[in-house]
């Protein structure tokens, strides 16, 4: 149920063959309090005779589970995380940058956030992650160095498949200098501080 990305998962699907375990590739869409609520959305793949019992597990943690692939090992519920978080990454930077800019420019975020309430261009990840900085309070729900982490998953498969990630490579550079400035177990906005110099 974790991020590892297609690469990732043919240790792990060796690993339930040599121990006689059914494998079910099932990586989330939520972070720790949605979790907690049992609200995350599970992505995952594996044999139907299994979907049932694993159901219950999912159960716990999650309100909904997005089955697409019946063969774990061929990673298509990892694909789909990494497809996911290719736009949760793009969200998530683009906050940070947006309101570094408006900052730098001596425009109140606020009006900024005021401008697209309620039109086709605001949405509530948005909104969040944009509390979070203006309260400059971070507390981890997706950290910097787990951006990081599934930037560089994101980049590794695009590469594979022969698909350029410009705005995934910028994002992972942010994430990169925001590590660098000690923000890497904060909330992944904290990459907003890479906006500016030190």
């Amino acid at each position: 149920m974790s991020t590892v990305g297609p690469e990732g998962l043919a240790p792990l699907a060796r690993f339930a063959g040599e121990h006689g375990l059914r494998f079910v590739d099932a990586p989330v869409l939520g972070t720790k309090d949605p979790a907690e609520k049992g609200q995350l959305t599970i992505l995952a793949a594996g044999p139907q005779d299994v979907r049932e019992r694993a159901g219950r597990i999912f159960g716990v943690v999650g309100s909904r589970t997005q089955w697409v692939g019946e063969d774990a090992a061929d990673g298509a519920a990892s694909r789909l995380k990494l497809v996911v978080n290719t736009w949760v990454l793009t969200v998530i930077s683009g906050t940070g940058e947006t309101l570094a800019r408006a900052e730098g420019l001596g425009v109140d975020a606020r009006d900024f956030l005021a401008a697209i309430a309620g039109g086709a261009l605001d949405l509530p990840y948005l909104r969040l992650k944009s509390e979070l900085i203006l309260a400059e309070n971070y507390p981890a729900s997706f950290t910097v160095s787990a951006a990081r982490k599934d930037a560089r998953l994101i980049t590794e498969a695009a590469r594979d498949a022969g698909v350029h990630m410009d705005l995934v490579a910028a994002a992972a550079e942010r994430f990169r200098r925001a590590e660098q400035q000690g923000h890497g177990d904060e909330d992944a906005a904290a990459a907003y501080y890479a906006g500016f110099d030190g």
